[in-house]
């Protein structure tokens, strides 16, 4: 059985926001682009960190630790991660009108994220566990 490749989420999220522009289709996306970053952000934890991350609170608790890591590149990751929830948060809870650059940051920095893993992964800052 092969792993799940979550950056496909970032092309279901691609899909969502260029089929419609109705509001739902939208907020679709974000929580796509999020769920994108959030499943190579927890493995990258869990192999840099020689940790697995429990389920209680999962979302939080790994954005903390990074923002708080003393490596400035993962500190960066953790930030640029909760700023990403905070828009997924925004989408799947919030009733008030999602403006169009919401849409447009969260894959942004859906992006930004990945350019962020793959250079912790060529330039790693702890030793990693296969």
């Amino acid at each position: 059985m092969s792993q799940f490749d979550w950056k496909e989420l970032y092309d279901v999220g691609n899909h969502l926001n260029n089929y419609s522009k109705d509001e739902a289709y939208q907020r679709s996306s974000i929580g796509r682009y999020y769920y994108s970053c959030f499943g190579p952000v927890k493995e990258y934890y869990e192999k840099s960190f020689r940790k697995t991350l429990s389920s209680d609170d999962a979302h939080s608790t790994l954005i903390n630790i990074l923002k708080n890591s003393p490596y400035v590149e993962e500190q960066k990751l953790g930030k640029k991660l909760d700023n990403l929830r905070k828009n997924r948060n925004f989408a799947d809870y919030k009733s008030y009108e999602l403006k169009k650059e919401v849409v447009f940051n969260s894959k942004k920095f859906a992006e930004e994220i990945f350019l962020m893993l793959d250079d912790l992964y060529r330039n790693p800052l702890r030793l990693m566990k296969n």
